[in-house]
């Protein structure tokens, strides 16, 4: 059976009573952070609820990891779009991509600088490889954006960003960021930054996640069994918060590594109804007082939570009951 060492499982009512300022129509999650609920009910108690994370000990890191990685190609790109906004280049086309790739060298130069400073690497070598690569990646990347310009959709706006407070609301966000959450018809409230949003002449919107990784969502998902959320979350943010009819929300893998391809999902009666599940089964979590460690399949392999719960977990709950 289900025991208290699995666990929130059993509440009592202190735990209840801490657990009710955390309800989806008490405050605002990220889509990041409802993605740990279908990883590991636990998880996501640990984090969004707890917000427990590893102790970072700072140190010249020997390579550029992903995460720095991610970070680094995520300002270029948003400080590289105010720029080619605020000087009429967009969309990028053919006739002014070489004018667009010295926009680039020069926001690349300022952006890698000072991360350059603030990281300190261990082998300049390695960072410099790691600078090329970012380089080489982002060409690409708007080499490709040249070849979409014909299918009419517009940069719009960049880091749009919502229910974000304090330093994050300082972050670098467009200007017309809401300090308000997403208040979503499935009864989430969410908060977040998208990446991109681009417009058609006849006021169709489309909300754009920028991903730096391997791509692991499957072709025609939609949200992954509750793992990949940010097309249908953020595409109904969208629609909550901006004049316009929102058809779609898409992951967009920008880098070699992702192979420059493309998860897009209708914002449709599907993506209403993935929504509204989302939102039962997470509401009833809570009504419930019930977040155990059930991990999907792998989630343990990588969780920053092991030292919390132990390295097998998947196997010890899989025997338990399951309805």
């Amino acid at each position: 059976a289900w025991t208290e060492a699995d666990g929130l499982v059993k509440p009592s009512r202190a735990a209840r009573e801490a657990l009710a300022s955390h309800h989806l129509q008490q405050r605002s999650f990220s889509p990041t952070a409802l993605q740990h609920f279908a990883a590991c009910p636990y998880r996501f108690l640990l984090s969004a609820i707890m917000r427990l994370s590893p102790l970072e000990v700072p140190e010249p890191p020997e390579e550029m990891d992903p995460l720095l990685r991610g970070s680094l190609v995520h300002e270029v790109q948003f400080l590289l779009y105010r720029r080619l906004q605020d000087d009429g280049l967009l969309p990028v086309t053919g006739a002014n991509l070489e004018e667009v790739y010295r926009h680039l060298e020069q926001v690349l130069a300022e952006v890698t600088a000072r991360y350059h400073d603030e990281v300190a690497p261990a082998i300049e070598r390695v960072w410099q490889d790691g600078v090329a690569a970012i380089r080489a990646d982002l060409r690409e990347w708007l080499r490709l954006e040249s070849e979409e310009a014909g299918t009419g959709w517009v940069p719009w706006r960049f880091e749009f960003s919502f229910g974000l407070t304090g330093e994050r609301a300082r972050d670098l966000v467009d200007p017309s960021s809401t300090p308000e959450p997403a208040r979503l018809d499935c009864g989430i409230q969410l908060r977040g930054k998208i990446d991109l949003v681009e417009r058609k002449a006849g006021g169709q919107l489309r909300a754009t996640d920028h991903k730096t990784g391997k791509v692991w969502v499957h072709k025609d998902a939609v949200i992954e069994g509750g793992k990949a959320l940010q097309p249908v979350l953020y595409g109904l943010a969208l629609q909550k918060l901006v004049q316009g009819d929102v058809s779609s929300g898409r992951l967009y893998y920008c880098t070699t590594v992702g192979g420059f391809s493309d998860r897009e999902v209708p914002i449709d009666e599907e993506a209403l109804e993935a929504g509204r599940v989302l939102g039962a089964a997470i509401g009833e979590a809570f009504e419930r007082g019930f977040l155990p460690t059930a991990p999907a399949e792998g989630a343990c392999t990588f969780c920053d939570y092991q030292l919390v719960c132990g390295p097998h977990e998947e196997y010890r709950t899989g025997r338990k009951p399951q309805q």
